[in-house]
């Protein structure tokens, strides 16, 4: 992969798509803590849910969305690369489905607890579902903010007529 296509895909500097992709289990893992030790599983879920159906929008939900559009927004103007800021952006909801690892779910054929294969599978689905949406769009407003500040900040446009002689 050359030219622009990779620089899209993957960014424009290597040190720092590692640093992104290295960054993103620290995420995993400090969403996974947090989530866990505060608030549990099932208060994620009724918010998620509430948020969804419109039934009972929860500030917190759309308060961590606009947090992880901020971040990919952030890592696409640094850095420019797709799958860099989709996988730092779905990192924390990575995490944040992971906590169901150990709960107890209740299906209309009965009740179950949550296995680690099972919590990762889902976390993984999560993760696709909705973090790379939230990712493209921060990647588009990452993208855009640049493509302003270059035109606007005097480093695009019409050459000057002295460039031209």
């Amino acid at each position: 992969m050359v030219g622009p296509l990779r620089v899209a895909l993957l960014g424009q500097r290597r040190d720092v798509s590692l640093l992104v992709a290295l960054l993103s289990p620290v995420l995993a893992l400090g969403t996974a803590w947090w989530v866990g030790s505060t608030i549990g599983y099932d208060t994620l879920t009724a918010w998620v849910r509430g948020t969804w159906f419109g039934t009972d929008p929860s500030l917190a939900i759309f308060l961590a969305i606009g947090g992880l559009v901020v971040i990919g927004a952030i890592s696409a103007a640094v850095n420019s690369g797709l799958l860099p800021t989709s996988v730092l952006v779905g990192a924390p909801v990575f995490g944040a489905g992971v906590t169901r690892y150990g709960t107890t779910v209740t299906y209309s054929w009965g009740t179950h607890v949550v296995s680690l294969p099972e919590a990762v599978g889902i976390a993984g689905f999560f993760a696709v579902g909705f973090g790379i949406p939230i990712a493209l769009c921060g990647f588009v407003l990452g993208r855009a903010l640049c493509y302003v500040i270059s035109v606007y900040g005097g480093h695009s446009g019409p050459p000057s007529p002295v460039e031209n002689a």
